[in-house]
């Protein structure tokens, strides 16, 4: 199998690996499930294993390649009315155009593919996890330790702020485990292809899905201090009573203040933020189910 054009070498700056298995490459696109109806955006199509198997059965595929060989050679292959290429890191891009261009608008949300390199995997499905009014899914082949990040269950390491923001905001699922002689060059990790099927969570969450992602993240700032002592970290520039407000929201969140926040699960996290920003007026004193 074909790694680009005549005499290219793989970029190690871009983390370009090369799935060469056809079984597999079969395999993630029959479990992309490709539909005429639908608008595909590829991130890294590499040298277009994917995009062969896809484009012709959807209605429009805009593909990112950052590599200016690749891109020229998808172009001569690929590029009609219904398929474009798009040279240029997909991280330059102001998310809300890139979807735009790739035929995303109200009603009709798009669908995101991708072989993602490892060193901005999560930057990438952070970005576009909030979106559901123009995301559909994200199919997207990341590093082992990614997925099982994404996926881990509470009380473990791996269980962390990707984690709740991903089940907050998406029904994640595996689709196929990836050894390293799948890829050329070989990397010297294992890949994991999972699906993020975007919802709206509802509630504070969902209004305000930015401030909900920052609030997560800055909840496991210490992972090694109670819940109690890192949300009153992050209370503290609203005034002096931060340890009380703090303990006052855990009660009403049904979270235990002595407890670590991976021992939390993502609803217990979309209820807390609730109640943070609930008007006092409109706060419920009786608790919830405990976590």
């Amino acid at each position: 199998m074909r790694l680009g054009p005549a005499g290219f070498k793989p970029k190690r700056r871009w983390g370009q690996n090369f799935l060469i298995d056809p079984g597999a490459l079969s395999a993630i696109a029959a479990a992309f499930r490709p539909s005429p109806g639908d608008h595909v955006l590829e991130i890294g199509p590499g040298d277009g294993a994917l995009t062969r198997r896809i484009a012709p059965r959807v209605e429009s595929l805009l593909a990112v390649e950052v590599d200016p060989e690749l891109a020229a050679t998808l172009r001569e292959e690929f590029e009609t009315a219904r398929v474009r290429i798009l040279e240029g890191d997909v991280l330059s891009f102001e998310p809300e155009r890139l979807l735009a261009d790739a035929g995303a608008g109200p009603g009709h949300p798009v669908r995101i593919l991708g072989n993602l390199p490892y060193n901005i995997a999560t930057v990438i499905i952070l970005r576009y996890l909030t979106r559901h009014d123009l995301v559909r899914d994200l199919m997207v082949m990341v590093q082992r330790e990614v997925a099982e990040r994404i996926l881990a269950p509470t009380h473990t390491k791996e269980f962390g702020s990707l984690t709740v923001l991903c089940r907050s905001f998406a029904k994640v699922e595996r689709i196929r485990r990836l050894r390293p002689g799948s890829f050329r060059p070989r990397p010297r990790v294992e890949s994991e292809v999972i699906r993020l099927a975007l919802h709206d969570p509802g509630g504070a969450a969902g209004a305000d899905p930015d401030g909900y992602a920052r609030f997560v993240h800055e909840c496991f700032g210490q992972r090694r201090k109670t819940f109690l002592n890192n949300l009153a970290r992050v209370l503290a520039s609203e005034g002096d009573d931060a340890h009380e407000r703090a303990r006052s929201l855990l009660a009403a969140a049904a979270i235990d203040p002595g407890g670590r926040p991976e021992e939390v699960p993502p609803e217990g996290f979309e209820r807390l933020y609730a109640r943070l920003k609930s008007p006092p007026e409109k706060r419920i004193d009786s608790p919830p189910s405990p976590v």
